[in-house]
């Protein structure tokens, strides 16, 4: 057993010696016969798409310090057009494949093919000039961030690299400038009405008999503040919210309905992103306005005895919501408080006054779950736009009669 394992070490010891003899032989070949070597080496692993090992191969050549064989600049060439990335790379290609067809003429095999590769350089070389400018162009104007600069963009590259984000960005910038319209819009349509104190809730008058939730009529001291002249129209909500919940679209002036107290809040919270401080009414400001303020002359409904005069309810509707702002205006110059949509404040529901906060601040306590509605809307009875009514839903509820109209403080 000895014997025969010291023969074994033997033999491989003579392998070992032959392969060391074989590869210090390699390297004391002169340069051009390495040259050689290293570009057949190279052409076989590109015939076996081992592009990383003929690169190697290609990069042992330009290190040797004789001329490479002619064929190198070709081949070479050829794997850097076809498979190099980027332009440094492909113009590195170029320049060899140019060396090859004007150091061996018409006469090589790979004349043809080199003027090929040639121009298929120079066609990523142009779309990569191409890009390159179209990449600079979209910078441009995305560093101007109008449309004026996105569409010189798109009139320069219909076609470009960049055309969707240059369309997105115009978007962008429209719906911005919408909603700065609409915001100036809302800014402009807002009431003052001046503080002061009323009785709130029912007593009496057309209607003798008071519903169990307008009393007791208690008296309420409100600050200052202000209204929007209108409901919130279907156009307002669209721009800030950029979609339509309303059951009677096609009207960009109407109300906007089919939105809950919750879809009220998120609206707001839009609305005031750029800084605004609009907020819901709440239920003791909303009636106080209703009755003309401190300008009241004691109506039944929002402006008049007179209900077609003032509202859109079940006998004049036609069964649908109206363009805001066509009836009369109440005493303070606020338009639909009486019918079109109900309107939702801030308050949560109770089932009467008592314990109701006298200071015109909205009424947190109480089922959360319910909020009020006031005013009536296009398919109530005359009775339910009494400026005293008052009706609930939950808060999550959605109907085609509710909507709502947006406060502010003043202080």
């Amino acid at each position: 057993m000895g014997c025969m394992l010291s023969r074994l070490v033997t033999v491989w010891v003579v392998v070992l010696g032959l392969l060391c003899a074989s590869a210090s032989a390699a390297q004391d070949l002169p340069p051009d016969i390495l040259a050689d070597q290293y570009l057949l080496e190279a052409t076989e692993a590109m015939e076996q798409g081992e592009l990383q090992k003929a690169e190697r191969a290609f990069k042992k050549i330009e290190a040797l310090e004789s001329e490479p064989p002619p064929t190198f600049a070709y081949f070479y060439g050829k794997l850097l057009a076809e498979h190099g990335v980027g332009p440094e790379v492909w113009r590195k290609g170029q320049a060899l494949l140019k060396q090859f067809v004007i150091s061996v003429g018409r006469e090589s095999e790979y004349y043809t093919p080199t003027l090929k590769l040639l121009s298929m350089v120079e066609a990523k070389l142009e779309a990569a000039r191409r890009a390159q400018a179209d990449d600079a162009a979209y910078a441009a104007a995305a560093a101007q961030d109008t449309p004026e600069g996105y569409a010189e963009y798109l009139q320069r590259y219909p076609a470009g690299r960049h055309v969707v984000a240059a369309q997105a960005a115009q978007q962008r910038l429209r719906a911005e400038a919408a909603r700065q319209r609409i915001f100036v819009q809302v800014n402009a349509q807002m009431v003052r009405i001046e503080g002061g104190t009323f009785t709130m809730g029912c007593q009496g008058g057309f209607f003798s008999e008071c519903d169990a939730d307008e009393k007791p009529a208690h008296q309420v001291a409100v600050r200052s503040f202000e209204l929007s002249k209108y409901e919130v129209t279907q156009e307002v909500w669209v721009t800030v919210m950029e979609e339509n919940p309303s059951e009677f679209q096609s009207c960009p002036h109407c109300p906007v309905e089919n939105v809950s107290w919750e879809d009220a809040q998120a609206f707001l919270q839009k609305l005031n992103t750029g800084g605004g401080r609009y907020r819901l009414p709440s239920e003791a400001e909303w009636e106080y306005a209703a009755r003309g303020g401190s300008h009241g002359r004691g109506y039944e409904y929002a402006g008049s005895d007179t209900l077609d005069a003032v509202g859109w309810y079940e006998e004049n509707s036609g069964e649908k919501t109206h363009p805001v702002g066509q009836k009369q205006a109440n005493e303070v110059g606020l338009y639909d408080l009486s019918g079109n949509v109900y309107e939702w404040v801030q308050d949560c529901w109770n089932e009467n006054y008592r314990g109701a906060p006298s200071d015109g601040r909205a009424w947190e306590r109480g089922d959360c779950s319910r909020r009020v509605l006031r005013g009536g809307s296009w398919h109530s009875i005359p009775r339910s736009l009494r400026s005293a009514f008052r009706n609930w839903n939950t808060a999550d509820s959605r109907s085609n009669y509710s909507g709502f109209r947006v406060a502010r403080s003043v202080d």
